[in-house]
């Protein structure tokens, strides 16, 4: 019924666009029109969640049927949230010693997680790894906020150490195969490789203080507390610096990696050729734009789930356009799983991205976005400072992550896998 009332309100809104002469009063009426099918969407959203989720808790009720909670399994997780509220020195040996021997804590460099200490070699309490099922938890918040980490939109890839990490690429769409007379030689003809190199820079929460009131406060879920704010904390780094990182001390952004690369943007017309209007490519976008955009795109990558990047003003301007055809180049998705779609493609939206339509902005982006390459080193981690505020009554929390990001392509812009679409000057 939701799906059906945003097809409609899409379907009205497109009808007052396609009239002879589109007044002020309905392009307020579209906006509204739109607006409405937006909250609709979260709507559908969030109850689609809700009933994932109760399926999602029936079966692992059954599981826990099954398999329920071994005793050392419960010892641990309690143990853990001791140490959580108490530190090292709140426990007992036999808990430390568990703490520090888990077997599910996984190896770091030949360490085993738990047994560093704060800084290495300095420090008088102990500073612990988050065990996985945390990590996990953290990675699903971030993705509200940095949707690059989802692992669905770029290339997420995880790796044990934070080594340089050469990528090899190859270019041989110049070369094909050639016809041979008899007893002629074969003629060489080698392969051009290339390398893209993954660093892994180091990023922090910063510290979070929590007073010593709520450590004891047994009602005070401290996960939830810090998942939440870390998540917050990365997600927005992550996002800002995928996206328009310069690669120096810091990852490459997607942006950045584009504009470097060799790619030609495309220049932006604006949207007078469908409208009859006096809108530049400087102020607006037009369908024209758009598909320039995924034409400039090899049909091999677009062919592989290509999609459209944009920051969520852009997506407001494009829901307004029409084809030339007068049928709307944006599609609410109706039926159940399918997404909204951008002149048949899905779209990802990243506010990190330009998010006004004007004079040389690289507001869109096109293509196979799993050309773009996360680099995330293991699982994040947790750090309890115990000392260092404890005249304030307060014990400190703070987490680490390292990751890089660059595009992973040969260089022939002649089969580019990505294009990006600039406002004109």
């Amino acid at each position: 019924m939701l799906r059906e009332k945003r097809g409609k309100l899409a379907a009205d809104a497109a009808a007052l666009l396609r009239k002879e002469a589109v007044t002020t009063a309905d392009r307020v009426a579209v906006d509204r029109m739109l607006s409405e099918s937006d909250a609709l969407y979260e709507q559908i959203q969030r109850e689609e969640r809700q009933e994932s989720f109760a399926a999602a808790s029936v079966e692992i009720d059954r599981e826990r049927f099954r398999t329920a909670e071994t005793s050392q399994e419960k010892e641990y997780r309690m143990t853990f949230n001791r140490y959580l509220r108490r530190g090292l020195n709140g426990l007992n040996p036999d808990e430390r010693t568990l703490i520090s021997s888990a077997r599910d804590i996984e190896r770091r460099d030949g360490q085993v997680a738990g047994t560093q200490s704060l800084v290495y070699t300095q420090g008088t309490a102990g500073g612990y790894f988050v065990p996985a099922g945390f990590v996990y938890d953290v990675d699903v918040a971030m993705k509200y906020y940095a949707p690059l980490m989802a692992g669905g939109v770029v290339r997420l890839l995880e790796t044990a150490t934070g080594a340089l990490l050469p990528y090899p690429t190859v270019n041989d769409v110049d070369n094909t195969a050639a016809l041979l007379s008899e007893a002629q030689q074969v003629t060489e003809n080698d392969v051009t490789l290339g390398v893209v190199n993954f660093g892994a820079w180091k990023y922090t929460s910063k510290l979070i203080k929590v007073s010593l009131e709520l450590l004891q406060d047994s009602a005070f879920d401290l996960e939830a507390f810090l998942k939440e704010r870390f998540a917050e904390r990365f997600g927005r780094a992550y996002e800002r610096d995928f996206t328009k990182g310069s690669g120096v001390n810091q990852p490459t952004g997607i942006v950045t990696a584009i504009l470097a690369s060799g790619i030609s943007p495309v220049i932006a017309a604006g949207s007078s050729t469908n409208t009859g209007g006096s809108e530049t490519g400087a102020t607006s976008i037009g369908t024209n734009d758009l598909v320039a955009l995924e034409h400039a795109v090899d049909r091999a990558y677009r062919l592989q789930g290509a999609k459209f990047m944009l920051h969520d003003n852009s997506l407001k301007t494009i829901k307004q356009l029409l084809d030339k055809f007068g049928r709307p180049i944006w599609q609410p998705g109706i039926a159940v799983g399918t997404p909204d779609k951008i002149l048949g493609y899905e779209y990802v939206v990243n506010n990190s991205m330009d998010s006004a339509v004007s004079a040389t902005k690289n507001t869109v982006i096109f293509g196979d976005l799993q050309k773009f390459v996360i680099r995330k080193v293991k699982d994040m981690s947790v750090i309890r400072l115990d000392e260092r505020y404890a005249d304030f009554g307060q014990v400190a929390f703070l987490a680490f992550s390292r990751v890089d990001s660059n595009l992973v392509w040969a260089g022939d812009s002649n089969a580019a896998p990505l294009s990006i679409l600039q406002q004109h000057s």
